[in-house]
């Protein structure tokens, strides 16, 4: 396995919302930290609590009140990313980032990088250097889907998979989101495909399709997000709404949420669910939460930044954070706080 050389990392550090400094004779001076795109593709909370957004034009990261820009790298300063994810190899914390230029990751911790190492086309085997989705399983073993499939990486040795039997709905399909589970099934959604699931130790098992009309309660093949919560169960936002589904079988045990239910609008294309059993939707009309019986919704209206919202993450106190076109809200206290 080839890789592109690896890259030194710089980290640039701005106080944001705070003074820098002052004299006798002057104000103190407030520098205001300005993102590098106000398009959030990305968020994701690392076990310190520091946040890694994925923009249009590279990564940024907040540690408290703390904003740090990156240097060295044209993946991470000026690329649209797609996808960020966590991996915890060998004792070492590795952020993984999918973007137009493939996959990449590097370790970090609070007060320093790792190198930049990128995974090509033309220099690993990867399928293709569009990134749409990243998710790694309890055994360090990377899923990548990219433009023409899904990439798995165990170790140095590359496989792929297109989908069950002949359908190729991985190649076919953009894969719009990856989610593992801790039982060791795999689930890969498609805008148009529907959910591609299965098993994997050195090669696939156990592969179904969870699509029209077989999966009912899916509602929709066009898939925005998957994630997987407790008891491995699923949650799955589409261009219909909304759906839980508490089994394997592409068959038994769906609930479906639409704007019938309490949805603000049918749209989903993030979910996420907060320490205290609330599920949260990111729509392209507001976001919606939903407490298993009373649904609350909120706008622009109601201070949100941007009623698209393309992710969200839960934070270690509770609050959460969603990104959108036009930038980053955080909902903490029943508040709002914009970037």
């Amino acid at each position: 396995m080839k890789l592109i050389k690896p890259v030194s990392l710089g980290m640039i550090a701005i106080i944001a919302l705070s003074f820098l400094g002052c004299n006798d004779d002057k104000d103190p001076v407030k520098e205001e930290f300005k993102l590098p795109s106000q398009v959030i593709r990305k968020i994701e909370i690392d076990n310190d609590g520091v946040k890694w957004i994925a923009t249009d034009k590279g990564l940024v990261a907040l540690n408290g009140d703390v904003w740090y820009g990156f240097t060295g790298n044209d993946l991470l300063t000026k690329t649209a990313i797609e996808e960020l994810a966590f991996s915890n190899a060998s004792g070492k914390n590795e952020l993984w980032l999918g973007s137009t230029l493939g996959a990449a990751f590097f370790d970090f911790n609070t007060t320093k990088l790792g190198t930049l190492t990128i995974f090509n086309k033309q220099q690993s085997g990867i399928l293709a250097d569009n990134i749409s989705a990243i998710d790694i399983d309890k055994n360090n073993v990377k899923y990548i889907g990219t433009s023409a499939g899904l990439s798995i990486l165990k170790g140095t040795s590359w496989n792929q998979f297109m989908g069950r039997n002949s359908e190729e709905i991985l190649k076919e399909y953009k894969i719009s989101a990856v989610a593992t589970t801790q039982g060791g099934r795999i689930y890969a959604a498609t805008e148009g495909g529907g959910v591609s699931s299965f098993k994997y130790t050195d090669a696939v098992s156990g592969a179904t399709t969870f699509h029209q009309p077989w999966s009912r309660g899916l509602m929709s093949d066009t898939v925005y997000t998957v994630i997987v919560v407790e008891n491995d169960n699923q949650w799955y936002g589409t261009n219909k709404g909304a759906a839980l589904h508490t089994s394997e079988y592409a068959k038994a045990n769906w609930e479906s949420y639409t704007r019938a239910e309490g949805l603000i609008c049918d749209t989903v294309y993030a979910i996420g669910k907060d320490q205290a059993g609330i599920v949260w939707f990111g729509t392209h009309k507001g976001i919606s939460k939903f407490n298993g019986t009373n649904w609350v919704s909120y706008t622009t209206k109601d201070g949100l930044i941007d009623n698209k919202i393309n992710t969200l993450a839960i934070d270690k106190d509770g609050s959460v954070w969603f990104g959108t076109d036009k930038g980053i809200s955080h909902f903490i206290n029943n508040q709002w706080i914009n970037y």
